[in-house]
């Protein structure tokens, strides 16, 4: 049995069929903006409750930092940008061994440092590429946020009480209508 059949299973053994209709006008309701809106919330259930995604970025600073390597000229090809990237996550994957190994402030910070390289190569190949990383970054932060909050609208109980294949069927099936609701956003 594949996940999307286990969510199927899932799906239709929980609640009555006259519930599920009411809940399904209701996340149709819910995705409705997503149409026209691509920067639309779902509004959040408890699992993000609180959290404000207009806050300030530090990709401010980023954008400052980066534009003064190109003035010097330190902009990399494509091949030298993946080559970079790798060699990042290896130095963290190192840094990450050590940590584990000795739990110090000093390996945690060695552990960050080398994951804020990662980020920061990152954002530098995204902007090479014609591509706002904070844009990029927000994108991905609301898609995610609006999974979750989907997931939970979806849920017949607590996320935190489902089982990992039903999470994993509710993040599908969440990923999935986001995605045919958003596409919508071309086709008008």
């Amino acid at each position: 049995m594949n996940i999307s059949q286990s969510y199927e299973i899932y799906n239709l053994s929980a609640g009555s069929r006259r519930n599920r209709n009411s809940k399904q006008k209701n996340l149709n309701s819910l995705l409705e903006p997503l149409k026209t809106n691509k920067k639309a919330m779902i509004p959040p259930g408890e699992l993000l409750k609180g959290i404000n995604f207009n806050s300030i970025h530090s990709f401010d600073t980023f954008t400052k930092i980066d534009d003064a390597t190109r003035k010097i000229n330190f902009v990399k090809s494509q091949e030298s940008w993946d080559a970079c990237l790798s060699e990042e996550f290896i130095e963290f994957q190192e840094a990450r061994r050590e940590y584990e190994e000795n739990k110090t402030p000093q390996n945690y910070d060695h552990m960050q440092e080398e994951m804020g390289d990662i980020f920061f190569t990152a954002a530098s190949i995204a902007k090479d590429a014609g591509v706002n990383p904070k844009e990029a970054f927000d994108t991905t932060l609301r898609k995610n946020a609006n999974r979750l909050n989907l997931m939970e609208k979806m849920a017949k109980k607590n996320l935190s009480d489902c089982t990992d294949i039903e999470r994993r069927a509710l993040w599908n099936s969440a990923k999935r209508k986001l995605y045919d609701v958003q596409a919508f956003q071309y086709v008008v």
